[in-house]
């Protein structure tokens, strides 16, 4: 039995298909077959149905895979450790915050780590939306933070706060929009632009939506703030990011009929749950968890 032979069998599993699989972990489809065939061969018995138009794994198969997920991810935790072993220099912490993320208590939280983790260099990036999780996905984070967007059974997930998020628009456009009424029905607002944060405008993954209207992508939360106290839109908006606009009457809030103009998400500390942590990480995701059975001291 060899690790590319596991890896190859559990993708399979995981893809649904040898095609999927191939691709996923850059073989060629024969190679993913003779690698499954391989360990069938080995250990005589059949790991999946043949029978069935996708792989579907026999009871023996089920029982083999369980075991070599957990023998996969043992050896990742070892192939880690020694690479850490061999670098004489600290690794830094590679970590990505949802750009909406960077509330009081998360800031307090990083600020907290740095005091206690002086040696610990950070590599501290931004994304929105799903692109935090596919900092992971694709190996450029160690650990995320942010809502739960593309959160999944491949994730290791602890909520450490919650997002107030509100509905905000110039506080000279409210009475046109409302139209007498207490809330703006959704059709005053569709000459409007809704003003949406995304990387890609063609996959925005956005929950809230009005079903028409036009809409602007900007690429951070600072020019989407700048244009709504313009009057040039409208949009839900972190509620810590307006809190001094609303106070000094630049902003004012703003409820959509049929629509969610207010609500509180959870926030999340997020790990690959295959992916084996490096030291730095370790001690980030150890500190987490340790910081919030205490009172967090905000910057």
């Amino acid at each position: 039995m060899k690790l590319d032979q596991l890896r190859a069998f559990v993708a399979v599993v995981e893809t649904g298909s040898f095609r999927a699989a191939a691709e996923a972990i850059h073989k060629t489809q024969p190679s993913v077959s003779a690698a499954v065939k391989a360990l069938e061969a080995q250990y005589d018995f059949a790991l999946f149905d043949r029978d069935s138009y996708r792989p579907t794994l026999t009871a023996d198969g089920r029982a083999f895979f369980k075991q070599s997920k957990k023998l996969l991810y043992q050896a990742n935790q070892l192939e880690n450790f020694g690479h850490n072993l061999a670098k004489s220099a600290e690794q830094p912490l590679r970590l990505c915050v949802s750009q909406m993320a960077l509330t009081d208590q998360v800031v307090g939280l990083l600020k907290q780590f740095q005091q206690q983790h002086e040696q610990v260099s950070l590599e501290l990036t931004t994304d929105h939306l799903h692109g935090v999780q596919d900092h992971l996905i694709k190996e450029k984070s160690d650990i995320a933070i942010g809502p739960s967007y593309g959160l999944d059974d491949r994730h290791v997930f602890i909520e450490i706060g919650a997002l107030d998020l509100v509905c905000v628009v110039h506080p000279k456009l409210l009475p046109t929009l409302q139209q007498g009424h207490q809330k703006v029905k959704p059709q005053a607002l569709y000459s409007l632009p809704h003003i949406l944060v995304s990387q890609d405008a063609d996959n925005q993954g956005h929950r809230f939506l009005l079903p028409a209207g036009k809409r602007w992508y900007v690429n951070d939360f600072q020019v989407k703030k700048t244009l709504i106290q313009a009057g040039l839109g409208w949009a839900r908006m972190p509620y810590y990011m307006v809190r001094d606009a609303l106070e000094e009457g630049r902003l004012v809030r703003m409820d959509v009929e049929n629509f969610i103009s207010h609500n509180q998400t959870p926030l999340y500390m997020i790990r690959l749950r295959q992916q084996a942590l490096n030291h730095e990480a370790n001690l980030f995701w150890r500190f987490m968890k340790q910081a919030l059975k205490r009172p967090i001291i905000e910057p």
